[in-house]
Order: structure tokens, then C-alpha cells, then sequence
């Protein structure tokens, strides 16, 4: 496990406000944990900016009750076992009553088992299995959980007259809770899941699993994935003459590999709301703060509203633990953020998200309608 700072990592945190500099009495320390080295690094880095443009606007007022906030950042290298360390050294050196984690489920699931186990707060800002709800009082999301986005992608498919697809999905929990849902949704709604193919990250070459969708012959791909796995898999398809459109789960974060290509070809669900006011002073504070970088992803809005409903529930209740588990609920029904309306269920587990159909047009992302 790297302690790092992200601005060393890739120009993302002010070491005030990345906790580097010597702590005061009165700091409230928050940890971060963050895949600042390993994969999918650019949406980990763009959830650690919205943490920290949450805690400069929460510092700015006045911290809480007058307490600065501190964040505490630990690099979990998109590892099990890093963020396993990681979170250990939080709860338990640095004493931090909550942490706000970018990761995937398989890393999300062990440190909410830790979690519970200290007795301490986690807030989820990436992980969407529907496992995460197995920790409630301990494990909150502001992202929705893969039943509910995946549901929502196989009406989506189903509604584009397509009759048949094939799942090609990296084989973790995100990506086969994703297939699931959507190919449960699409098969009910008339469709059929011709083949279902799901690939072990951080491969080369992606030919054998893709050569065996174009045998399958599909009309249409239902994936999730991100990063360089999913620009590989673009390219094995392109290759291999694979020239179906591709829907997918939170489209903004694959990696398209020919922009020519694949222009018109990928569409589907992703997480919204960013337009409402809230959504739009971040990006305001993130393009005044990094005014060289490029459009912020979706990850910075879940992140800026975590820290806020976080630093509403300590405002309440206090810094304790068992507290601010509490009051989370109870703060999350009066707030509308970045992300719109956060609607929890009894597990602290995000319902009813507003959510976008993103399409893949002319080399950008952009959102072309919303699912009300």
C-alpha cells in the first residue's frame, strides 16, 4: 500500500487539503481511499477532486462547528490487499471515524467487512454489486447498485428492437451483476442472450473471448467494463470484424480505441443529474481549480456528495461513528446534490438515481436523453 498524495500522483490535491501538512487539535481527519496507481486511474483521481472540492467549500464556511476538515489519502493500487491495508491504517492509526473509497466491488466488499468490523463508516462512491447492501449501518452508496442500472440498460436494448445479444463483461462483480440484470431484463422483455462472455481483466489480448461472440453471431453487445480492458476489447472486436452496436453499462467510462469506428456504435445507461445547480457550481469550482484538465468524468459529482453528505451527518451528530451512521439517513432525505435527489432503501443503499442514455458521437460522450 502507497501513502501518496495525489497531487503527486496526477495533479489532483492541494497538500492542505490531502492532509500532508502537520494536523491541527481541532482537524476532523477523513480518509480517502483511491486507486492512484494501477487501473482506472483517471476516474479514481477525478472521485479524489470532487472529496476535495467538497472540503474546500465545507472549510471555506467554517469547517464544522469551526473544525477544519482533513482528508487523509492512501492509494489502494486497484488491490485487494492494498486496500485492505489501506483502510487498517485509517481506522485504526489514523482513527478516522468515516472513509470515502473509489474501487471496485471486489475491493469495496473486504473493506466493508473491516468496516463493520471497527465499527466505523464507509461510503461507496464507485461500487455498484448488490452485495454492498450485506453491510447496513456500516456501508452507504451514493453510487446506485448494479440491479437497478442493469435492469434499466436490458429495457433500454430491448426498446432498440434488437432481439438478440451477447454479455461480454469483465468476470467480477460488477461485471456480472451487470450482466445479469440487464440479460434478465431483456430476456423479459422478449429478447434472448445468445452468448454470455465474461473475460479476466488485465489481459493482453481479448481474441478467443471475442472470436467466440462473432460465432455466436449477435445483433448487439450488452457490456460494463472500463479502462484499457475495454479499449483492447474494442479493438479485438474491430479486428475481428465484430461491427454491432455495443450498449453498455456507464458508458463514459470505457476507453474507446478508434474513435472512427466506434462513432454512433456505443451507447447506453449512465449515472446522471449533473445538470440541476448543484451539479453545475461543481463544475464551475473544478474547471476554476483545473482549468487545464479536461471535462470532468461522472466520478467527481459522486465524490463532491459524499464528502457533503458526510460533513451534514457529523454537523448533526457529531464524529462518532455509531453517530454519524445514524444521522446519514436522516441528512440524505433533506439533500439534493450533484448527483440529484439521493433516495436511500432501509441498507443505506442508493433507489431511484436519475440516470442518462449516453451515446459516443463525433469522439465524445454525450447524454442524449434521460430515463425518468
Amino acid at each position: 500500500m502507497k501513502r501518496t498524495s495525489l497531487l503527486a500522483a496526477a495533479g489532483a490535491v492541494s497538500l492542505a487539503v490531502a492532509g500532508l501538512g502537520p494536523a491541527l487539535a481541532d482537524d476532523i481527519s477523513i480518509g480517502v481511499i483511491a486507486n492512484l496507481t494501477g487501473q482506472d486511474v483517471n476516474t479514481s483521481v477525478q472521485m479524489a477532486r470532487g472529496v476535495e472540492l467538497a472540503a474546500d467549500e465545507i472549510n471555506a464556511a467554517g469547517g464544522i462547528d469551526g473544525n477544519m476538515i482533513r482528508l487523509i489519502v492512501e492509494d489502494s493500487e486497484y488491490k485487494a490487499q492494498e486496500a485492505l491495508t489501506a483502510a487498517t491504517k485509517l481506522y485504526q492509526v489514523d482513527k478516522v471515524p468515516a472513509v470515502i473509497m473509489f474501487g471496485g466491488s471486489s475491493l469495496m466488499i473486504p473493506v466493508g467487512e473491516l468496516a463493520k468490523q471497527d465499527g466505523k463508516v464507509l461510503i461507496n462512491t464507485s461500487s455498484s454489486s448488490a452485495k454492498l447492501g450485506d453491510y447496513p449501518g456500516t456501508l452507504f452508496s451514493i453510487l446506485p447498485l448494479d440491479d437497478i442500472v442493469g435492469k434499466e440498460l436490458g429495457k433500454y436494448v430491448a426498446g432498440k428492437g434488437v432481439k438478440t445479444v451477447a454479455t461480454v463483461v469483465p468476470n467480477n462483480t460488477f461485471g456480472t451483476g451487470v450482466a445479469d440484470a440487464a440479460g434478465a431484463a431483456f430476456e423479459e422483455a422478449g429478447g434472448k442472450v445468445v452468448k454470455s462472455v465474461a473475460y479476466t481483466e488485465g489481459q493482453p489480448d481479448y481474441r478467443a473471448d471475442v472470436q467466440s461472440v462473432v460465432a455466436a453471431a449477435p445483433e448487439a453487445i450488452i457490456s460494463a467494463g472500463y479502462g484499457d480492458d475495454s479499449r483492447t476489447i474494442f479493438k479485438n472486436a474491430r479486428e475481428l470484424g465484430l461491427d454491432v452496436p455495443w450498449y453498455t453499462a456507464y458508458p463514459s467510462i470505457f476507453t474507446v480505441e478508434n474513435e472512427e469506428w466506434m462513432n454512433g456504435k456505443l451507447s447506453g445507461v449512465d449515472n446522471g443529474g449533473y445538470g440541476n445547480d448543484a451539479g453545475k457550481a461543481v463544475l464551475a469550482a473544478y474547471k476554476a481549480k483545473w482549468p487545464d484538465e479536461d471535462e470532468p468524468l461522472a466520478h467527481i459529482y459522486y465524490g463532491y456528495d459524499a464528502m457533503m453528505v458526510l460533513a451534514e451527518a457529523m454537523k448533526k451528530a457529531g464524529v462518532e461513528p455509531a453517530e454519524i451512521a445514524k444521522a446519514l439517513p436522516t441528512v440524505v432525505a433533506d439533500y439534493t446534490g450533484a448527483t440529484g435527489a439521493i433516495v436511500w432503501d432501509d441498507r443505506g443503499q442508493r433507489i431511484d438515481p436519475p440516470l442518462d442514455i449516453i451515446e459516443y458521437k463525433d469522439g465524445k460522450f454525450e447524454t442524449v436523453g434521460t430515463i425518468e
